[in-house]
Parts: C-alpha cells; sequence; structure tokens
C-alpha cells in the first residue's frame, strides 16, 4: 500500500471513529435518561459533541496562535449558548 493509501485510510477511520463517539456519547445520554427523548437531550448532545470535535480540531489543527484564540473564544461563546438551552 503506498503513503497516499494509508494516508486516506487513516483519514477515513478517524472519521469512523469520531462518527462512532458521537453516536455513543447521544446512545449514553439516552440511556441515561431511561430513553425519554426531547430538546434537552439534543442540546446536551451537541454541547458534549462540539467539545470533542472542537477539541481534536485544536490538537490536529497548524493555525496560528491567533486563530485558535479567535476560534476558542467562539466555540466557548456558542458552548454558553447551548449549555443555557439545556438549564
Amino acid at each position: 500500500m503506498d503513503e497516499e493509501k494509508k494516508s486516506i485510510l487513516i483519514h477515513y477511520l478517524t472519521e469512523f471513529i469520531l462518527f462512532v463517539i458521537g453516536i455513543g456519547i447521544l446512545f449514553l445520554i439516552l440511556f441515561i435518561k431511561d430513553f425519554q427523548f426531547s430538546w434537552s437531550i439534543i442540546s446536551l448532545w451537541v454541547f458534549l459533541y462540539n467539545g470533542i470535535l472542537f477539541t481534536y480540531w485544536f490538537w490536529k489543527n497548524n493555525s496560528k496562535l491567533w486563530e485558535k484564540i479567535i476560534i476558542g473564544i467562539y466555540f466557548i461563546l456558542l458552548e454558553i449558548i447551548i449549555a443555557r438551552s439545556f438549564v
């Protein structure tokens, strides 16, 4: 297998793992709430999954520090808005 195919395989494997983590979080939240589906569960799931995706992006991205700070501020504001929706 050449390097390009390995890179593509790793990329899709990483995306699949992130997808499974997201579905796992949703299932865990539904399990804890006795499978009573509501908008607050969706808000909580988006809150948690957003945090995981942002952390992964922050870790893998090679952006400049000031770009990461601006995105971090935006992320914190977004998380505050989402957190208020399920409180």
